[in-house]
């Protein structure tokens, strides 16, 4: 005789407010800032150089389609504002086509750069990569557009305070972008996770920075020639110590 097996009518009611289920191995953000972490910059720097092969590609080339996209946008609006006859130099329209623009090239660059960090983190934790993941986060345009707004804002605001606490929050912000589209968070909490983690270390990750930096300037000086390669693994940096805080989710089907 079979018997049907019914459900426990004892056990706990479950919540719709729980958490969604993911990888028992990531942990969630407050998991991440109370347990802590640690790392060394040359150990970094090292695992992130292993890690830049199969990336150059990709990097280099969504930065040639970006702006590519840019300049036909540029070439586009001047010639909307020519045929309007407002685009002549010193007019209000000229100030209007340059300030529509900016506003177009700021609210482009910033998804795209949240792309570009992606790569990075995937790479890091071993997971895919795909030339459409520099351009898949276009849907979170705003929140991300109004992350880097807040971040300009206040580290703009310390920086005429006083030139360290511009300069703290220059760094502290430095994983704010990420966790908007890696976690969902809302900018204000993405500004904070990423605020408490990264004060945890915060001259240890200035240091990586300005390593960082120093090969950026150093490769640049050969005709750019080796930007094909530090630019790259500035960007895995940023993706292995992202994935060292805070762990990567994988990624979704």
């Amino acid at each position: 005789m079979s018997e049907t097996i019914s459900s426990n009518p004892y056990a706990a009611p479950t919540s719709e407010l729980q958490e969604p289920s993911r990888d028992d191995q990531v942990p969630t953000i407050e998991e991440a800032l109370s347990r802590g972490y640690d790392f060394r910059i040359g150990e970094l720097l090292g695992e992130s150089w292993r890690l830049v092969k199969g990336t150059k590609g990709i990097i280099i080339g969504g930065a040639l389609v970006f702006y590519g996209v840019m300049l036909v946008a540029s070439l586009l609006l001047g010639g909307a504002f020519g045929v309007l006859g407002l685009f002549s130099a010193g007019s209000a329209g000229a100030v209007v086509g340059e300030l529509v623009f900016g506003i177009l090239a700021t609210a482009l660059a910033y998804p795209f750069m949240a792309g570009v960090s992606m790569v990075g983190i995937r790479r890091a934790a071993g997971q895919p990569l795909n030339f459409n993941e520099i351009f898949s986060h276009f849907g979170r345009a705003a929140p991300v557009f109004v992350t880097a707004l807040i971040m300009t804002v206040l580290f703009y605001v310390g920086t005429l305070l006083l030139i360290i606490p511009g300069l703290y929050l220059g760094v502290a912000y430095a994983l704010a972008i990420p966790l908007v589209v890696e976690r969902g968070l809302s900018p204000w909490q993405a500004l904070e996770a990423s605020r408490k983690a990264i004060t945890q270390h915060w001259f240890k990750v200035f240091g990586l920075f300005l390593l960082l930096a120093l090969i950026f300037m150093v490769s640049a000086i050969p005709l750019g020639i080796g930007l094909v390669w530090s630019m790259p693994l500035f960007v895995v940096a940023m993706g292995v110590l992202y994935r060292t805080i805070f762990g990567v989710l994988p990624p979704p089907q």
